[in-house]
């Protein structure tokens, strides 16, 4: 099934010349959730194999276990009894059993049992976070309801494409700081050796989602441009959306391939930025192909994409932000800060700007 919120970039209206319009001064960085609310990857699927796992996300403590029916629940980790940890406990049908005493929370949240004959208090109930399980990987949104849905790439199907497994680094700058990359014309060439042909088109197909486009050459001497220029050809054209912050979905198309990856951002205690990276490929008909060709042909895809995006964090060191620094040739980076800055945010959301 389709994300019906998705448009693709036929329909998008033309983007406003943003040259023609005074320059904005970024917002301050406390206009900045800590946590926005927004989509991020929690863990792998088969993390929850034999029962319930402790995590942590937003600032909090988490609890995710697959009921018997196989339906995913991830919610507040400490009881809301005497806050013992959830994620220790054991599942018990649709329900998880605190290991301290007993007490049992559906896949709502609410208390359904505590032993022996007592009442159940009508505050025993947990944060329930939504939660979409794809390709292998579990994904929650930080609020009670999700405002936009799980996003994937325009006019595609998440049923009809493979992921490899993440690929995983440390950004030493904030979330939004990591994000801004794609509306940061100037960095393309001098960190990813990419010369464009023309400044970037960016406009926003949907409230949470701004997207830059450009096409550009593929220059550069590390062996994973050297390869592109000879296998996938010597030119890209690149369109990046960034949903909610946190989800930055890329894909490059080359005379000769396509590749397509997600962005998972996470923000991590010392204004880092914890960045999963998910290279996808698209699924394979026959049994041959799945089991040769389709393996190897993501083992590479991870490959480059991991090379690529660690060597931009490597050169990169520690950035920091600061919106009295920022000139007109950074009016995208300025327009996208707006942009994240001004998102709605979920009233539940666990965030210091919420």
């Amino acid at each position: 099934m389709r994300i019906a919120q998705q448009t693709s970039p036929a329909d998008q209206n033309a983007a406003v010349p943003l040259h023609s319009q005074p320059l904005r001064r970024a917002p301050d960085e406390s206009a900045f959730p800590e946590y926005p609310a927004s989509w991020y990857m929690l863990c792998a699927a088969a993390h929850l194999a034999k029962g319930p796992v402790s995590l942590s996300a937003f600032g909090r403590d988490l609890a995710a276990f697959r009921t018997e029916s196989g339906k995913v629940v991830v919610m507040d980790g400490r009881c809301a009894h005497l806050g013992a940890d959830l994620g220790r406990g054991a599942v018990k049908g649709e329900c998880i059993e605190c290991p301290f005493h007993g007490w049992r929370y559906g896949p709502d949240g609410r208390c359904t049992q505590v032993p022996g004959e007592y009442a159940i208090p009508p505050e025993a109930r947990q944060v329930v976070y939504p939660v979409v399980e794809r390709h292998g990987l579990i994904f929650i949104f930080n609020g009670a309801e999700a405002l936009f849905p799980l996003p994937f790439f325009f006019d595609a199907s998440p049923e009809d494409y493979v992921a490899a497994k993440p690929v995983e680094f440390t950004a030493d700058c904030t979330w939004y700081m990591v994000a801004a990359h794609g509306y940061d014309s100037q960095h393309f060439e001098t960190v990813h050796s990419r010369r464009l042909h023309a400044p970037l088109v960016v406009d926003s197909p949907t409230p949470f989602a701004r997207r830059s486009t450009y096409t550009a050459d593929v220059l550069g001497n590390a062996y994973y441009d050297r390869l592109l220029r000879h296998f996938a050809g010597p030119t890209v054209r690149i369109s990046i959306t960034t949903w909610g912050g946190t989800i930055v979905l890329i894909t490059g198309h080359f005379p000769n391939a396509t590749s397509q990856f997600m962005i998972c951002l996470r923000p991590v205690e010392g204004a880092k930025t914890a960045c999963q990276v998910i290279p996808f490929g698209r699924k394979a008909h026959s049994r041959l192909a799945q089991w040769l060709v389709q393996p190897l042909s993501l083992w590479v895809r991870r490959l480059f994409t991991g090379g690529y995006l660690i060597a931009e964090t490597e050169a990169l060191g520690s950035p920091r932000y600061n919106p009295r620094s920022l000139v007109e040739a950074d009016r995208e980076m300025i327009e996208y800060f707006h942009w994240v800055a001004n998102l709605p945010r979920s009233e539940k959301a666990r965030s210091a700007g919420a």
